[in-house]
């Protein structure tokens, strides 16, 4: 199967467990191989209310359809960690 860009932007993004981490923003390609090296997907609370963004490596992602991408839970446990970040006390 050949996806396009307009098939990836957007696309929803899940762990393999069935968790809903956010829709794709935009991906990075590598210039020599010219393969996708990593996804960056945005989610958010509520529409531009309160966004973060994640950076998925191609070698998280277990499958992608024109439904869906899913990634290894492994991605699930970066999103938990920069959301504590995010809300952490300022010292």
């Amino acid at each position: 199967m050949v996806l396009e860009n307009q098939d990836l932007i957007n696309l929803p993004v899940y762990t393999k467990s069935g968790r809903f981490l956010g829709r794709i923003n935009h991906f990075e390609i590598d210039e020599g191989s010219q393969s996708i090296i990593r996804y960056f997907v945005k989610s958010g609370l509520i529409q531009n209310l309160w966004k973060k963004q994640l950076i998925i490596h191609r070698s998280q992602v277990i499958s992608i359809t024109k439904e869906k991408m899913t990634v290894d839970d492994s991605a699930h446990a970066l999103e938990e960690k920069v959301i504590r970040l995010a809300t952490s006390p300022s010292k």
